[in-house]
Protein backbone atom coordinates (compact mmCIF):
# COMPACT_ATOMS: atom_id res chain seq x y z
CA UNK A 1 0.00 0.00 0.00
CA UNK A 2 1.51 3.19 -0.84
CA UNK A 3 1.02 6.70 1.25
CA UNK A 4 -2.12 7.90 2.23
CA UNK A 5 -3.45 11.00 -0.01
CA UNK A 6 -5.33 13.99 1.90
CA UNK A 7 -7.56 15.10 -0.53
CA UNK A 8 -9.41 17.79 1.76
CA UNK A 9 -6.59 20.36 0.91
CA UNK A 10 -7.24 20.04 -2.90
CA UNK A 11 -8.45 23.43 -4.72
CA UNK A 12 -12.22 22.87 -6.39
CA UNK A 13 -11.29 21.95 -9.44
CA UNK A 14 -8.25 19.22 -9.20
CA UNK A 15 -7.56 15.94 -10.85
CA UNK A 16 -5.42 13.20 -9.73
CA UNK A 17 -3.86 11.36 -12.14
CA UNK A 18 -2.86 7.60 -11.58
CA UNK A 19 -0.92 5.34 -13.39
CA UNK A 20 -2.79 1.45 -13.43
CA UNK A 21 -0.25 -1.77 -13.69
CA UNK A 22 -2.66 -3.94 -15.51
CA UNK A 23 -2.55 -5.85 -18.42
CA UNK A 24 -4.51 -4.52 -21.50
CA UNK A 25 -7.11 -7.45 -20.85
CA UNK A 26 -7.83 -6.77 -17.46
CA UNK A 27 -8.77 -3.15 -18.10
CA UNK A 28 -12.31 -3.23 -18.35
CA UNK A 29 -13.08 -5.79 -16.00
CA UNK A 30 -10.84 -3.30 -13.63
CA UNK A 31 -12.39 -0.33 -13.98
CA UNK A 32 -16.42 -1.10 -14.35
CA UNK A 33 -18.83 -1.45 -11.71
CA UNK A 34 -20.94 -4.43 -10.91
CA UNK A 35 -23.77 -5.36 -8.36
CA UNK A 36 -23.81 -8.80 -6.78
CA UNK A 37 -27.21 -9.83 -5.52
CA UNK A 38 -27.14 -8.00 -2.62
CA UNK A 39 -26.90 -4.65 -4.86
CA UNK A 40 -23.67 -3.90 -3.23
CA UNK A 41 -21.47 -2.23 -5.81
CA UNK A 42 -18.51 -4.04 -6.29
CA UNK A 43 -15.36 -2.10 -8.28
CA UNK A 44 -12.05 -2.79 -8.14
CA UNK A 45 -11.07 0.20 -9.41
CA UNK A 46 -12.91 2.30 -6.46
CA UNK A 47 -11.36 -0.32 -3.92
CA UNK A 48 -7.49 0.32 -5.34
CA UNK A 49 -8.51 3.49 -4.46
CA UNK A 50 -8.79 3.27 -1.26
CA UNK A 51 -11.29 6.02 -0.78
CA UNK A 52 -14.46 5.29 1.13
CA UNK A 53 -17.42 5.72 -0.25
CA UNK A 54 -16.19 5.18 -3.73
CA UNK A 55 -15.69 8.80 -5.66
CA UNK A 56 -18.44 8.90 -8.15
CA UNK A 57 -18.00 6.76 -11.04
CA UNK A 58 -19.09 9.53 -13.99
CA UNK A 59 -16.03 11.78 -12.91
CA UNK A 60 -13.69 8.88 -13.08
CA UNK A 61 -12.32 8.13 -16.39
CA UNK A 62 -9.65 5.55 -17.53
CA UNK A 63 -8.03 6.24 -20.61
CA UNK A 64 -5.95 4.28 -23.07
CA UNK A 65 -3.17 6.94 -23.85
CA UNK A 66 -1.98 5.82 -26.85
CA UNK A 67 -5.89 6.92 -28.47
CA UNK A 68 -3.96 10.17 -27.22
CA UNK A 69 -1.01 9.94 -28.63
CA UNK A 70 -1.42 12.35 -32.21
CA UNK A 71 -3.35 14.76 -29.43
CA UNK A 72 -1.21 14.39 -26.33
CA UNK A 73 -2.31 13.92 -23.06
CA UNK A 74 -0.54 17.15 -21.83
CA UNK A 75 -3.01 18.64 -24.49
CA UNK A 76 -6.05 17.06 -23.14
CA UNK A 77 -5.46 18.41 -19.83
CA UNK A 78 -4.50 21.40 -20.40
CA UNK A 79 -6.71 22.46 -23.82
CA UNK A 80 -9.96 19.74 -22.64
CA UNK A 81 -9.76 20.05 -19.10
CA UNK A 82 -8.39 23.10 -18.40
CA UNK A 83 -5.75 22.44 -15.60
CA UNK A 84 -2.39 24.04 -15.09
CA UNK A 85 -0.02 21.02 -15.54
CA UNK A 86 3.10 23.79 -15.30
CA UNK A 87 6.38 22.37 -17.22
CA UNK A 88 5.17 18.56 -16.85
CA UNK A 89 4.40 18.08 -20.42
CA UNK A 90 7.13 16.14 -21.78
CA UNK A 91 6.87 13.70 -18.75
CA UNK A 92 3.04 13.49 -19.53
CA UNK A 93 2.85 12.88 -23.67
CA UNK A 94 5.88 10.03 -22.18
CA UNK A 95 3.12 8.06 -20.59
CA UNK A 96 2.01 4.78 -22.33
CA UNK A 97 -0.53 2.39 -20.95
CA UNK A 98 -3.71 3.30 -19.20
CA UNK A 99 -4.19 5.85 -16.41
CA UNK A 100 -6.83 6.97 -14.23
CA UNK A 101 -7.77 10.45 -13.65
CA UNK A 102 -10.05 11.12 -10.94
CA UNK A 103 -11.60 14.70 -10.78
CA UNK A 104 -11.77 16.77 -7.95
CA UNK A 105 -16.06 16.83 -8.35
CA UNK A 106 -16.15 13.22 -8.24
CA UNK A 107 -14.85 13.33 -4.40
CA UNK A 108 -17.64 15.13 -2.98
CA UNK A 109 -19.65 12.67 -1.11
CA UNK A 110 -17.28 12.33 2.27
CA UNK A 111 -13.99 11.50 0.76
CA UNK A 112 -11.36 12.64 2.15
CA UNK A 113 -8.25 10.61 1.51
CA UNK A 114 -7.14 8.17 -1.42
CA UNK A 115 -5.24 5.20 -0.05
CA UNK A 116 -3.88 3.97 -3.50
CA UNK A 117 -3.28 0.39 -3.84
CA UNK A 118 -1.87 -1.75 -6.49
CA UNK A 119 -2.31 -1.81 -9.61
CA UNK A 120 -2.57 1.66 -9.08
CA UNK A 121 0.38 4.65 -8.53
CA UNK A 122 -0.13 8.10 -8.20
CA UNK A 123 1.33 10.51 -11.08
CA UNK A 124 0.03 13.90 -10.19
CA UNK A 125 -2.45 16.35 -8.97
CA UNK A 126 -3.15 19.56 -11.52
CA UNK A 127 -5.67 22.05 -10.28
CA UNK A 128 -7.57 24.56 -12.67
CA UNK A 129 -5.65 27.64 -14.03
CA UNK A 130 -6.61 30.33 -11.42
CA UNK A 131 -6.24 33.12 -12.64
CA UNK A 132 -9.53 34.59 -12.69
CA UNK A 133 -9.40 38.39 -13.87
CA UNK A 134 -10.68 41.22 -11.66
CA UNK A 135 -13.53 42.95 -13.50
CA UNK A 136 -13.42 46.60 -12.63
CA UNK A 137 -16.85 48.80 -12.70
CA UNK A 138 -17.32 50.39 -16.26
CA UNK A 139 -17.78 54.01 -15.18
CA UNK A 140 -18.41 55.65 -18.75
CA UNK A 141 -21.60 57.58 -19.36
CA UNK A 142 -22.11 54.86 -22.42
CA UNK A 143 -22.44 52.12 -19.89
CA UNK A 144 -24.90 53.30 -17.54
CA UNK A 145 -28.28 51.88 -17.88
CA UNK A 146 -27.45 48.95 -20.35
CA UNK A 147 -27.46 45.72 -17.60
CA UNK A 148 -31.38 44.61 -17.57
CA UNK A 149 -32.89 46.52 -14.68
CA UNK A 150 -35.32 43.94 -13.85
CA UNK A 151 -39.42 44.44 -13.95
CA UNK A 152 -41.03 47.32 -11.95
CA UNK A 153 -43.17 46.48 -9.17
CA UNK A 154 -46.75 46.02 -10.04
CA UNK A 155 -48.80 49.21 -9.54
CA UNK A 156 -52.03 49.11 -7.74
CA UNK A 157 -54.29 50.35 -10.58
CA UNK A 158 -52.96 47.37 -12.09
CA UNK A 159 -53.14 45.03 -9.35
CA UNK A 160 -57.22 46.20 -8.82
CA UNK A 161 -57.48 45.39 -13.07
CA UNK A 162 -55.99 41.78 -12.85
CA UNK A 163 -58.83 41.14 -9.67
CA UNK A 164 -61.25 43.13 -11.86
CA UNK A 165 -60.88 40.58 -14.72
CA UNK A 166 -60.43 37.65 -13.10
CA UNK A 167 -64.14 38.19 -11.64
CA UNK A 168 -65.68 38.60 -14.76
CA UNK A 169 -63.80 35.58 -16.10
CA UNK A 170 -65.60 33.72 -13.06
CA UNK A 171 -68.62 35.65 -13.33
CA UNK A 172 -69.43 34.74 -17.07
CA UNK A 173 -68.52 31.35 -16.20
CA UNK A 174 -70.58 31.27 -13.23
CA UNK A 175 -73.92 32.59 -15.42
CA UNK A 176 -72.99 30.38 -18.28
CA UNK A 177 -73.03 27.14 -16.64
CA UNK A 178 -76.65 28.33 -14.61
CA UNK A 179 -77.80 28.98 -18.36
CA UNK A 180 -76.60 25.43 -19.15
CA UNK A 181 -78.08 23.78 -16.18
CA UNK A 182 -81.51 25.63 -16.87
CA UNK A 183 -81.32 25.11 -20.77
Amino acid sequence: MSNVLDITTAPYRSVWIFAIDLPEHDIDAFSHETYDDDDARLWPLGKSLGATPYPDHDFVEVLDLEALRAYGFSNYLTEGNGLDIGKDATMLDALTGHILLVFSQGVESGQTAFAPQAPLSLIARYSQVADTPLLEPLTSDAANGQLPQGKPPKSDARIGGMVATFVLIFLFIFVGVFVWIAG
